[in-house]
Formats: structure tokens, C-alpha cells, sequence
């Protein structure tokens, strides 16, 4: 197949998940022979394509990253101003150059990934009379607890116009249900995969940390009240009353960061607590494969890619009951994000008891091995041909 594919980042122009999916997704789904444009915003990065069959198509210049939090007023500091003005900008953009490369080279379908690249998706799908295809990897009601109507109308258009949806996981699937109002038969779950082999240890170091041969409870995500990262302290705290040798590594960024910074002050955490920042690919695979347990304590995590990268470096993992990643995992512990006390001991366990790691550790391969990129773009595709089917009906 020829795909348009609309989506809003790609590595090194990334800030979460929606990157690496898409890196991952349109690599796999090359190797496997198709053709895809993939129209990006302008990034100001060297982005390369990672296969001869992958074009990048640049539309229009942005800084605003995805999944950030902001006021109704469209206003971030770190961001500038008017996120909905470049969204429409962008997408008004996309579909015209995605209509004007159709009437060249017909495409098969248009993807769109999460509501960022949305409008453009229906709108060059309607000008070019294609196939359309939605990706869900949240929704405005995961990413904040006062939703945004603007983007909930977008949502909702979105889970209306598109011949199919893909949702990745079975949380995302029933939000989609219960919030936006899609309609189940045309929703197909595709979980996320890993590249289990990038997390493999090479012993060479990427960073230089000093342990001291102190157990490290890690987080790693972005800085916002979705992750949990407040949560994450406070078990901190709790752990610290039974193993005040334990260290706590925050890496990532996120409007969060003073408040939790100030935190760990009011708490007594600074001697244990060290924030990273932002951490590239190579970092992140050292700071994995140094930590003692891995901590997901997500309020509402549609699916939770990082989860997987631990458990692939060797990693035990212990991550929210509201997170889709826990749908198909068993090696992992699990707890309710609100659950502070039940959060450290768990923490406690995993440190303490080696029986415990290892039969956890011992069991992620297995989980791993369902969870590939090469799976996500096989049932990605046949998505694609289920969709076309359906459209020319």
C-alpha cells in the first residue's frame, strides 16, 4: 500500500510514546513493503528517515510539543501561545499537501495519530475520497482532570468520521465508548510494542551516576499529573522510613518540576531524591539498566511504552492498575495509583527480596515476545486492508 500518514513528532522530535510509536510503526511497516509519507510539523530537527520507502514530509513550523498541559486560554509558558492556532494550521496545511501528492500518486488510506493530526486526516480523506484510519493513543480524559472541550470535539469528530479506529489498549477502546461516543464495531485494539534487543546491555556506560551501591527506585515520564510523579514521592517517603539508603531518580520534564522540586524539600527527600531531566535514547537505556525497580504509578495511562523498555532491560516493574501495558503483562506488580502505602511496599518487596526479582524478571521475556513492533505493524496492516475493504463498499 501507498499511506499518507499524519502524525505530530518524530524522533529526535519527541516527547513521549506518540514519537516512538510512530518511529517504530512506519520502520516495520516498510520493512514489510509499503510506501508511506509521513507529514510531520516543521521541528527544526534532524529528522531522518529511518527507510528508503519512509518519506518526511515537513508542513509547518511548531515548538509545541503533544500531550502537554495548558490553560482553556491556549496559553503555555514553556510553549508560547495558541496551541489550537498551530494545530489548525498545521492540519489545514497537511490536508491540502496530502490531496495535492494523492492527484500525483494515489494513496491507499490516510492514519492519523491522536487528535493533533485529526482535522487533516478528514479532510484529505474527504478531498481525496480515501480510506481513513484513526489512532487513539489517549484522550483528552486521560491527559488532564478538566478536559478540554475544544479537543473533546475533535476527539468526537474524529471517532465519527474515520472508517476505523485503532486504539492501544483495551482502557482506550471503552474510553472511546463511554466518552466520544464511537462505536465499538469499528474499533480494533493494537497494543504497542519494544525493541527489546535496543535495551540489551553493551556495558558500555552512557552517563556517569553515582550510586554508591545504593538501591534506585526509578521514574521515568513526563512531569505532569498524569504520570504520577507526586504520588511517586510521597511512596518515596514511606520507603525511605524502612530503607533510608534508597535512592529515587525522577528523569523527564513537565510543568510539574518546581512543585516537585519543592516537594521533595517539604518531605526531607533531597538527600534521596535526584532529578535527571531529559534524558536521550542512550541515557534512558543506562539509567533502565541501573535501576533497582521501576516505578509506572500513572493516574491514567492508555498504554505505557516505557514500561516495556524496563522490563527489556532486565528491570522489575511495578506500574499503575489504570495503565493498558497492564493488560498484557504478567510480570509485573501492580498497584492503584492513589495507593501510597500499598506503592512502597511493593517497593520494599522488590528491593528486599531477591526471589521476588528474579521470578519477576524471569518472566518479562515471555511477555516481551508478545509484544513487538514487528505484531503492532502486522495488525496494523490488516487494519489498513480492513479499512479499504470497508470504504469501497
Amino acid at each position: 500500500m501507498r499511506l499518507a500518514m499524519l502524525g505530530w513528532e518524530f524522533p529526535p522530535f519527541i516527547s513521549g510514546g506518540l514519537g516512538v510509536h510512530c518511529y517504530e510503526l512506519t520502520r516495520r511497516l516498510a520493512e514489510r513493503g509499503h510506501q508511506i509519507d509521513f507529514f510531520m510539523p516543521v521541528s527544526g530537527k534532524n529528522v531522518t528517515s529511518p527507510h528508503p520507502s519512509i518519506r518526511l514530509i515537513e508542513v509547518s513550523p511548531t515548538v509545541l510539543s503533544p500531550y502537554l498541559t495548558f490553560t482553556k486560554k491556549g496559553k503555555l509558558a514553556n510553549y508560547g501561545e495558541g496551541l489550537l492556532k498551530a494545530v489548525e494550521v498545521y492540519n489545514a496545511l497537511a490536508a491540502k499537501m496530502v490531496a495535492e501528492e494523492n492527484a500525483k500518486n494515489p494513496y491507499s488510506l490516510v492514519h492519523a495519530h491522536d487528535w493533533l493530526t485529526a482535522p487533516g486526516a478528514q479532510a484529505a480523506a474527504r478531498l481525496s475520497r480515501l480510506p481513513h484510519v484513526q489512532t487513539f493513543h489517549s484522550t483528552e480524559f486521560d491527559r488532564t482532570s478538566t478536559p478540554w472541550d475544544a479537543i473533546v470535539r475533535i476527539e468526537r469528530q474524529a471517532a465519527s468520521d474515520a472508517d476505523l479506529l485503532i486504539a492501544v489498549s483495551k482502557r482506550t477502546q471503552d474510553q472511546l465508548v463511554s466518552h466520544l461516543g464511537a462505536n465499538t464495531g469499528k474499533i480494533r485494539v493494537v497494543y504497542n510494542g519494544v525493541d527489546a534487543g535496543r535495551y540489551v546491555s553493551n556495558g558500555k556506560p552512557a552517563m556517569a551516576i553515582q550510586t554508591d551501591g545504593k538501591p534506585i527506585v526509578l521514574f521515568l515520564g513526563r512531569l505532569t499529573e498524569q504520570k504520577g510523579p507526586v504520588q511517586f514521592l510521597h511512596a518515596a517517603k514511606k520507603v525511605l522510613e524502612k530503607r533510608p539508603d534508597t535512592l529515587f531518580f525522577i528523569a523527564g520534564t513537565g510543568e510539574l518540576m518546581p512543585l516537585l522540586i519543592n516537594l521533595s524539600i517539604e518531605l526531607g527527600l533531597t538527600e534521596h531524591v535526584r532529578f535527571l531531566g531529559f534524558l536521550p535514547d542512550d541515557d534512558q537505556r543506562r539509567i533502565y539498566s541501573i535501576a533497582n525497580v521501576y516505578v509506572m504509578p500513572s493516574t491514567s495511562e492508555p498504554f505505557g511504552i516505557t514500561a516495556l523498555e524496563a522490563m527489556a532491560s532486565g528491570t522489575p516493574i511495578i506500574i499503575s492498575k489504570t495503565s493498558g501495558v497492564g493488560e498484557v503483562v504478567k510480570s509485573a506488580l501492580k498497584v492503584d495509583f492513589w495507593d501510597i502505602q500499598g506503592m512502597a511496599g511493593k517497593i520494599l518487596a522488590v528491593l528486599q527480596y531477591s526471589s521476588l526479582r528474579n521470578s519477576m524478571t524471569g518472566m518479562a521475556p515471555e511477555d516481551l515476545r508478545k509484544l513487538t513492533w514487528e505484531k503492532c505493524a502486522q495488525e496494523t496492516e490488516a487494519v489498513y486492508s480492513e479499512a479499504v475493504q470497508k470504504h469501497h463498499k
